[in-house]
C-alpha cells in the first residue's frame, strides 16, 4: 500500500494517500491549462461567436437559435469548438449546445432561461436599445414574496415589482396589472426570459406609461402532471385553482402589503400561452374584480363559454374596458391559432368588444415581450 504523505492545509497538518494527492494535483494542474473560453461573444455587427472547451468530443452544435437549424461548430488543436452566427437583429436570444447528441446549456454563459429543459441566453444590443435593454433611467424593486396558499396547500411565491420612488409609507396608490405566465414556466419567468420589470422601468421613463405594480404569481396551484399542457383535464382545474388562489389569497395580500388600488377599473390581468388563458377566463369571469384583461398566445377557453361567462354576456355594463387578444400567425404551438381565431368569432357573435391582433411571430419570448408594452400603453386610461 502506497504510505501516506503529510502536507500543510492552513496550518493544519493533514495526512493524505500519495495516490489520492496526485490525483488532486494533476486535476489541478489540467484545469489550470484549459484554455480560457469567451461564450458567447457578441460583435459590434450583431454576429455571435459560441465556444466551448470539450477536446474528447466528436460532434458539437449550437441548437435552438430562433429558427434556424442547428449550426456546428468546429475544433481547434486546443479542444475548443466555436461558430460564427449571424449578424442578428438587436432582441434577447436563447440557445442551448449539442456535444455528441447530449442537449446542455453553454457552461460559459450565465444567463440562464428556466423551463422544462433550460437554455443559454444573450443580448444583441441595439441603437436605440431594445425596451427589454437594462438603460440608465430610474429602476423599481423586484421583491419575490412567499405565502401559505389554502388552495395550494404549501408555500408559493409570487413576484411583485414596484416602480421607481414607489414609497410603502406614502398615500400614493398604484394600479395593478397581473401577469401570468406559460405552462411549465415558474414565477421567475416573466423577469428571466421576458425582461417585464425592465420593460416597465423604461415604459414609465419614456413617459409611455405611467408607474403600475406588476404581481407575477406561480400559475401552477395544481402541481404539474405532465409535460402535456391538456392531458388528463389539467387546464380547467389548474385555472379553477388559480382563480382561488389568485382572488383569495394574491390579491388580498398585495392590497395589505403594497400600495395596491383596490378598485376594479385599477387591476389588470394578462398572461401568455396558459397564462393568457387563465387570465381571460378568470378576468371574463370576474367582471367587478378586473377590468382590463389580455391574453398573449392563449391558451383561449373552448367549451362552455356562454355558462362561464354569462354574466358578461348579459350585462354589457360588466364587460372589460379592454380585452386584448394578440398571437403570432406562425404559432402552431397546441393548434392555438386556429383556437385563438374561433374564440375571436364567438366574442364577435356575443358582441363582445375586444381588440384582435396577429402578428409575425411563433410561439416564443420575442412575441411575448413585443405584446406586452402594447398591452400595457392601453390600460388605466
Amino acid at each position: 500500500m502506497t504510505p501516506p504523505i503529510e502536507c500543510l492545509f492552513h496550518g493544519l497538518s493533514l495526512r493524505i494517500p500519495a495516490l489520492i494527492l496526485a490525483c488532486i494535483l494533476g486535476s489541478t494542474v489540467a484545469r489550470a491549462k484549459d484554455p480560457e473560453v469567451v461564450s458567447p461573444d457578441v460583435l459590434p455587427d450583431g454576429r455571435v461567436t459560441f465556444r466551448i472547451f470539450a477536446p474528447r468530443a466528436e460532434s458539437v452544435a449550437v441548437q435552438g437559435l430562433r429558427h434556424l437549424p442547428p449550426q456546428p461548430m468546429t475544433k481547434d488543436a486546443a479542444g475548443v469548438w466555436s461558430v460564427t452566427v449571424g449578424p442578428f437583429d438587436p432582441d434577447l436570444y436563447s440557445y442551448t449546445l449539442s456535444i455528441d447528441g447530449a442537449t446542455v446549456t453553454d457552461p460559459s454563459d450565465r444567463e440562464i432561461k428556466r423551463y422544462f429543459t433550460s437554455e443559454s441566453m444573450f443580448e444583441v444590443p441595439g441603437n436605440p436599445p431594445i425596451l427589454a435593454a437594462v438603460q440608465p433611467v430610474p429602476h423599481g424593486v423586484v421583491h419575490h414574496q412567499v405565502y401559505a396558499s389554502k388552495v395550494r396547500g404549501r408555500d408559493a411565491g409570487v413576484w411583485i415589482y414596484t416602480p421607481p420612488g414607489y414609497d410603502p409609507r406614502a398615500s400614493t396608490l398604484y394600479p395593478v396589472v397581473y401577469l401570468l405566465h406559460g405552462f411549465g414556466d415558474g414565477e421567475e419567468a416573466w423577469i428571466e426570459g421576458g425582461r417585464a420589470n425592465t420593460i416597465v422601468d423604461n415604459l414609465i421613463a419614456q413617459g409611455r406609461i405611467k408607474p403600475v405594480i406588476v404581481v407575477m404569481p406561480y400559475g401552477h396551484p395544481v402541481p404539474l402532471e405532465g409535460r402535456k399542457y391538456n392531458q388528463g383535464g389539467y387546464p380547467a382545474r389548474n385555472t379553477a385553482a388559480m382563480q382561488k388562489d389568485l382572488i383569495g389569497e394574491v390579491i388580498p395580500l398585495v392590497e395589505r402589503d403594497y400600495r395596491a388600488d383596490p378598485r376594479a377599473e385599477k387591476r389588470a390581468i394578462v398572461g401568455l400561452s396558459m397564462g393568457g388563458g387563465q387570465a381571460i377566463a378568470i378576468g371574463l369571469a370576474n367582471p367587478t374584480v378586473f377590468k382590463w384583461v389580455g391574453g398573449f398566445s392563449s391558451a383561449v377557453p373552448e367549451t362552455g363559454l356562454e355558462a362561464e361567462f354569462a354574466d358578461v354576456i348579459a350585462d354589457p355594463s360588466l364587460r372589460p374596458r379592454l380585452l386584448w387578444i394578440a398571437i403570432g400567425k406562425d404559432d402552431v404551438a397546441d393548434n392555438l391559432l386556429k383556437r385563438n381565431v374561433a374564440f375571436h368569432e364567438w366574442l364577435g357573435k356575443e358582441g363582445i368588444a375586444h381588440t384582435w391582433t396577429v402578428s409575425d411571430g411563433a410561439h416564443e419570448w420575442p412575441v411575448w415581450r413585443s405584446y406586452l408594452p402594447q398591452f400595457l400603453e392601453l390600460i388605466f386610461r
